[in-house]
């Protein structure tokens, strides 16, 4: 008679631990539903200004050059996976002018990037 009430007793914490399992899944997918472009998308400035400014005012130096196209690099990155969420917002209508501006000032800064890198090159 032991077994069916261990049984009893396993099945609502097992209920109770699938529940909660589903519950943070549902929740994580409600975020990833739920965000929607904003203006702070635009983080890879931050990394991008430095180099143009390194390069628009000291380009001529070697190690300003490499320091601006180190600089560039990781701004490219950043860019590119922010650029890919801003595409993906407007695709799905989550606020798509707020989209369509963070993806024109990091498309503006990665072309201005190249063109002074080429330039000094």
């Amino acid at each position: 008679m032991s077994a069916p009430t261990e049984r009893s007793e396993k099945d609502p914490q097992e209920r109770q631990e699938e529940r909660g399992a589903g519950d943070r899944q549902d929740l994580r997918e409600n975020d990833a539903r739920q965000r929607a472009a904003s203006s702070a998308d635009t983080w890879p400035t931050v990394v991008l200004l430095p180099a143009l400014l390194l390069l628009r005012y000291l380009g001529e130096h070697p190690w300003a050059y490499w320091t601006a196209a180190a600089l560039g690099l990781l701004g490219t990155i950043g860019a590119v996976v922010e650029i890919t969420a801003g595409v993906r917002h407007i695709v799905h209508r989550r606020r798509p002018l707020v989209a369509l501006w963070v993806v024109f000032c990091l498309a503006t800064a990665l072309v201005v990037l190249a063109i002074r890198l080429v330039d000094t090159w």
